[in-house]
């Protein structure tokens, strides 16, 4: 899904972390149709994403006389949008906390919101210090805060965020930060919803 300047097929997957016998997160640069790794990077992280632009921070292991060497290093990647791709659409995988089914989470569309996708850190007032934030929404919608957002993996067609989002208190609940997770995919339109959507629009702000 996503592509460096050469053009090069991304995945970030959970492997087996060799001795540890734990899962590790990794993303991996493939030269197109092929299994083959041009680079990796170990403890990947989404540091930043903008549009269809992001960067991914994590560590590189290269070898050497003495043993493996291990460096940080920062990939800047854009995805390969497909044609008529106007933003994303996003499926909320928790309900207050609660994970839901993958079916569920596919088979609901009116759980499906459409908009614009941002990660970037900022100082949260909530928490009281920095944090990795994905907002997403349109200019006259917000659908949504995730709080210490981490890429929990990533395809050629579509990836996942995972983090917490901030719920008010309400009756006799408090004020809670319940783990939730969105699955993001392309939002393709067809020149004639976007036709539609842009004179909606300019409706709406005329009415303004």
């Amino acid at each position: 899904m996503g592509r460096t300047p050469a053009p090069f097929e991304l995945l970030v997957v959970d492997v087996a972390d060799q001795g540890k016998r734990r899962p590790a997160k990794v993303a991996r640069l493939y030269a197109p149709g092929t299994k083959s790794i041009v680079a990796e990077l170990a403890s990947v992280q989404l540091l930043w994403l903008k549009g269809f632009e992001f960067v991914l921070h994590g560590v590189d292991v290269t070898g050497s006389e003495r043993g493996p060497v291990h460096a940080a290093q920062s990939w800047m990647c854009k995805l390969d949008e497909p044609l008529h791709a106007v933003g994303y659409r996003m499926r909320g995988a928790f309900d207050r906390g609660r994970p839901l089914p993958h079916r569920q989470v596919m088979d609901r569309p009116s759980y499906i919101n459409e908009g614009k996708l941002t990660v970037a850190g900022a100082l949260d007032e909530r928490l009281g210090r920095h944090a990795t934030r994905a907002e997403f929404g349109t200019e006259s919608r917000h659908a949504g805060t995730l709080l210490d957002c981490d890429l929990e993996w990533m395809s050629e067609e579509r990836f996942q965020l995972s983090g917490f989002q901030h719920y008010e208190a309400y009756g006799d609940a408090p004020a809670q930060l319940l783990r939730q997770g969105w699955l993001i995919e392309f939002d393709i339109k067809t020149l004639e919803q976007i036709a539609y959507v842009r004179s909606f629009s300019k409706g709406l702000q005329g009415r303004g």
